[in-house]
């Protein structure tokens, strides 16, 4: 009886304690959970209807733009409410923009967010927030707007959610920039002409997605580099069999505009066809930064084609 008495009813009790506090637990949460939902929903629309107060009502949209949470587009057609988020100092800073049906932002709303109190926070301020309203759908430079002092890694953060949203507008509304499209079989005919039959080859050299031999000759290899806003920027370069460059291909839409189109295709390929490597690439006028990164990117085409010669 000592025993019941001293261990094992204590035991029991609390063990019937913590089912009893669980069950009610579940049962709260239950009850609780599709209430909460619904005000999550009703404070989400509000907010979009504050933004785009021309719209009646909305209906969520897919959208796979990277960065891209929610996007809603007005039943009536007045426009779309896009909510993105970037990461920034503390975590990520969301950020809600409404556009017009003419592609112009009406109104931007950053959510809470983790950045630092006095600094990041300011983000959400009025005379932050309220300078986009009223510019085009198109994608903005960090120079383009006025960035809170002291707090550039959150400005930044709050200007690539930005870009985001405006790039999944244009996606959506079917206003997006479409850059010359070649297919694979294209690029690699202007990149490596002639070279007959193509055999994957593997190559383990840092950023090379993809390499291939010809039968005739050269050698073909693709890059990844990180461009400007730190989206990639890829490169297809040719090779014939000591190392010259016969062609290069690059894509460059994740920089910003407006030279995004001049990094994009065969354009630049005169700059290194005949040369042995990237040095001599200046890439595009006015894009100092995103010139270099390409030729960074190029390079390590470069670099791994060195270790396919010593092998």
């Amino acid at each position: 009886m000592k025993v019941w008495n001293d261990f094992v009813k204590p035991i029991v009790v609390l063990g019937v304690i913590c089912l009893v506090a669980s069950a009610l637990l579940a049962g709260t949460n239950g009850l609780t959970a599709p209430i909460i939902k619904e005000n999550t929903e009703r404070t989400a629309n509000a907010n979009r209807t504050e933004l785009l107060p021309d719209a009646d009502t909305f209906t969520q949209v897919e959208c796979t733009v990277e960065g891209v949470t929610e996007a809603y587009k007005a039943d009536n057609g007045a426009g779309y409410v896009i909510t993105a988020a970037a990461k920034g100092y503390g975590g990520d800073v969301p950020v809600m923009v409404a556009f017009n049906s003419e592609g112009t932002i009406t109104a931007v709303k950053f959510l809470d967010n983790d950045e630092t109190p006095g600094l990041g926070q300011k983000v959400k301020n009025e005379d932050f927030s309220g300078q986009f309203a009223g510019r085009e759908a198109q994608e903005m430079e960090l120079g383009d707007i006025d960035a809170i002092s002291g707090a550039t890694i959150s400005s930044r953060a709050a200007l690539n959610g930005i870009n985001s949203a405006i790039e999944a507008y244009n996606v959506l509304s079917g206003n997006s920039e479409s850059k010359t499209e070649l297919t694979a079989d294209e690029i690699r005919a202007a990149v490596l002409p002639d070279a007959g039959e193509l055999t994957a080859i593997e190559l383990d050299a840092p950023g090379v997605t993809e390499a291939y031999k010809g039968s005739n000759y050269g050698y073909l290899i693709y890059v990844e580099g990180v461009g400007y806003h730190d989206k990639p920027m890829y490169a297809a370069v040719g090779f014939d069999d000591e190392g010259v460059i016969t062609g290069l291909w690059t894509d460059g839409m994740g920089e910003g505009e407006p030279v995004r189109e001049a990094f994009t295709g065969l354009g630049l390929a005169d700059q290194l066809i005949g040369k042995t490597d990237a040095s001599e690439f200046d890439g595009v006028a006015g894009a100092t930064m995103s010139s270099n990164l390409m030729r960074d990117t190029i390079q390590m085409a470069v670099d791994a084609f060195q270790l396919v010669k010593e092998a």
